[in-house]
């Protein structure tokens, strides 16, 4: 697509300081669309736990299994592998380093994961021997004397043996007898073994044959568990992950039930849920010892919340991970604790830096470049002398090679181990993101795997969108950067500079993510400002409008937003210039002639009109209070103007030219004889009309603001005359005159 080439993600290394071997790894590859396979998983156990599933094993086998070390590999027994999990961990697998290349920092499988997973010994001989050259007859003599046995000579290439002739033979013996000899469980013993080391802890790519050389290893049981056996299958998985990691490979062995449970332990967004727990069937566990850490995941799971076999999703996920996606330390002190003996009895050596062996292989266990798995504080770690192609020399072509001459160079730091054991200060809480070690990580590592620009037009499924997330994080902070460098009063040729780099990078950003369709459309991403008073639609009310308490219930469950004075009709909100009601919406008053801003309270507004006399024959007319809606009776009023009344005020006397001496209320009814006034205005007005005759008083009308009962309060009456309603009210010294469109007031001091 057009514009790719102006703008680049790019995935790093941005110095090639560490990753040496970066134009040769899988990554490069998946980020060119060359690349997108499911690696095969191979091991040969799957025979192995039906047999011990048909067949339990019997208990005086089982003693000396616990003896030998490799109790906990039984315990623990099978788990599902799933083959994208395990392919989406090999794309972040560096051999230069020996861990994973995460977000956050790196990480690793370590003789801790080892020994408390599993409970493989960790501390012990390396699995060293003397590779001799040995003839078909030679191994069938060792498996009739091991493993009670003579293999056909078919059975055999090179020196491996068929599974499938192993499991012949075991399935011949079972079940065995109570009243079998010491030698015949030893024999079946080993076989277990056997089959446990070669077809599943140290399992080839050859997927149905086990390697010999590991069966002379087993002929004294009670030496066996004085081998590191967790040292040197973490050295042999170290060395698939190191060539599955290569663009050229299609397949990876190795303990993979380790790789995976490490992965649950650890990464959130890949773990399934447990659901129940399960345990190997067999009556004879009660009187042995529990079983590691990894018993956890023999159980039923749910994938509600993540997913299994997809790729692209684990992918994905790994690309966009978080800090709080990744435990550090999953292993509590307490929970260490809680474990059975044989996984902690070699936590003194969980953190040597020193080489490993399994042996043709030998890798090197790196804990100082993942001190945070242990809770002490990561600094940037020093290179290990180590040459990163070791991976390519193997035991092909190589007979009777001793490999302990072999390893002679190495075997020192091994054999001296506890002087290499790495410390540092206790981490106390997550490293920053300025941290001086992050910052130097994110430069060395490849940061991401997905390349957003590799995307079909209509793919079909999942579609990864953490590369895209990551393009427009890179963006936005480069903005906020250069927004930064330019300082509190940049110059207007450098903000012409910045909206110009802006616009044009933010124009190939949206390209580079597949979002290019948003340039020529407006960004519209806030909603409208909405008001309180949209919050409370009116409530519509049936009956008598002025039945008591129905506004006070109203109010209380805050569905009556607004409450006006009762003693103003319909007619009055809508002519009025000051304030309206429409729809339950509130427009604010603006300030009048007395120059005062009204606020409004949260329980009462008054909605009326002060008529006042003005100066300007332009704004003294009739229209200026009723709008276009004259009222037919008012012949010879004079001009008004509105203006809000505050809650308290002085208000001057408009009603001179209506004031008679001679008026005289009778009952409740009021003489429209004496109500009519002057056209013209006053030529001394002064302050909105001239002073009233009478003495200004000051009335405190305490109003209940409901309906009837206002009227009752304060004395006001409703008579019928003609078709016109009239309210008349006498109270000290306020008069009310109540007209079809217009109230008006008069007193001296008035208060509300």
């Amino acid at each position: 697509m057009a514009g790719y080439s102006a703008y680049q993600l790019d995935p790093g290394p941005l110095e090639p300081s560490v990753l040496t071997q970066q134009h040769t790894h899988r990554s490069r590859d998946i980020w060119d669309g060359s690349v997108n396979m499911i690696l095969n998983t191979r091991r040969c156990d799957g025979k192995l736990w039906d047999l011990v599933k048909k067949y339990p094993i019997h208990p005086r086998v089982l003693e000396v299994i616990e003896l030998s070390g490799l109790y906990g590999v039984y315990r623990s027994n099978r788990p599902i592998i799933d083959r994208s999990l395990i392919t989406s961990l090999v794309e972040r697998w560096r051999p230069e380093t020996h861990t994973f290349h995460f977000r956050t920092g790196e990480a690793t499988i370590t003789l801790q994961d080892v020994e408390v997973l599993y409970g493989l010994p960790v501390n012990g001989d390396p699995i060293l021997g003397d590779e001799l050259i040995r003839t078909i007859g030679d191994w069938q003599n060792i498996c009739q004397r091991l493993l009670g046995f003579i293999p056909r000579p078919q059975d055999f290439n090179h020196n491996s043996l068929k599974v499938t002739a192993l499991n012949a033979h075991m399935l011949e013996q079972l079940p065995l007898p109570d009243l079998a000899t010491q030698d015949i469980i030893n024999q079946m013993a080993r076989c277990y073994m056997f089959w446990m080391i070669a077809g599943m802890m140290m399992a080839d790519t050859s997927g149905n044959y086990l390697k010999l050389m590991y069966l002379p290893m087993l002929e004294d049981l009670n030496v066996v568990s004085s081998y590191s056996w967790g040292s040197a299958t973490l050295a042999y998985l170290y060395r698939f992950l190191c060539k599955a990691s290569q663009s050229n490979q299609n397949e990876i062995a190795g303990f993979l039930p380790l790789l995976q449970i490490w992965a649950w332990e650890r990464v959130t967004v890949l773990r399934p849920q447990v659901i129940a727990q399960r345990d190997i069937e067999n009556n004879f566990l009660a009187t042995l010892p529990r079983g590691p850490r990894a018993t956890r995941w023999f159980a039923h799971f749910s994938w509600t919340d993540t997913t299994k076999h997809v790729l692209k999703v684990f992918r994905d996920a790994l690309d966009s991970m978080t800090e709080d996606q990744f435990i550090w330390e999953p292993y509590s002190d307490e929970l260490i604790e809680s474990l059975p003996d044989y996984c902690r009895i070699g936590r003194d050596i969980w953190r040597v830096r020193a080489p490993i062996f399994c042996w043709d292989v030998i890798e090197v266990h790196l804990p100082d470049r993942v001190m945070r798995q242990f809770g002490l504080k990561q600094m940037i770690p020093t290179s290990f002398l180590f040459d990163a192609t070791h991976f390519h020399h193997d035991r092909r072509g190589r007979p009777n090679t001793n490999w302990k001459i072999e390893h002679a160079q190495w075997l020192p730091f091994w054999n001296q181990r506890l002087q290499y054991i790495c410390d540092a200060p206790v981490n106390r809480e997550p490293l920053r993101y300025d941290d001086p070690y992050l910052i130097w990580f994110r430069r060395i590592t490849r940061l991401v795997i997905g390349n957003p620009t590799q995307r079909p037009q209509q793919q079909e499924g999942y579609v990864p969108n953490s590369t895209a997330y990551e393009t427009m994080v890179r963006h936005i902070h480069s903005m906020v950067d250069k927004a930064k460098a330019l300082g509190d009063q940049p110059s207007m040729e450098d903000l012409y500079i910045f909206r110009a780099m802006v616009r044009n990078e933010g124009e190939k950003c949206l390209t580079y993510v597949h979002e290019a369709a948003r340039i020529n459309v407006q960004a519209d991403y806030r909603r409208d400002e909405v008001h309180d008073d949209h919050l409370h639609p009116p409530v519509r009310r049936r009956g008598k409008g002025g039945v008591a308490g129905r506004m006070a219930r109203a109010i209380e469950k805050g569905r009556a937003p607004i409450e006006i004075d009762k003693s103003v009709s319909e007619d009055d909100h809508t002519t009025s210039d000051i304030g309206s009601i429409s729809r339950g919406q509130t427009q604010e008053f603006t300030p009048g002639a007395s120059g005062m801003t009204y606020q409004p309270t949260n329980t009462d507004i008054v909605l009326y009109m002060t008529p006042q006399i003005s100066r300007d024959p332009s704004l003294s007319s009739l229209e200026n209070v009723f709008g276009n809606y004259r009222p037919q009776h008012f012949e010879n009023v004079p001009n008004f103007t509105s203006s809000p009344v505050p809650m308290s005020m002085e208000i001057p006397d408009a009603m001179t030219n209506l004031e008679d001496s001679n008026i005289e209320i009778e009952g409740n009814e009021m003489d429209d004889s004496n109500s009519e006034v002057d056209g013209n205005d006053p030529e001394n007005a002064s302050g909105g009309g001239e002073p009233s005759v009478k003495k200004k008083r000051t009335i405190f009308p305490k109003l209940c603001g409901t309906g009837s009962h206002q009227l009752n309060q304060h004395g006001i009456k409703k008579t019928t005359k003609g078709n016109k309603a009239e309210n008349v009210t006498k109270s000290g010294n306020l008069k009310i005159w109540k007209f079809e469109n217009l109230e008006i007031w008069k007193s001296g001091n008035l208060e509300i």
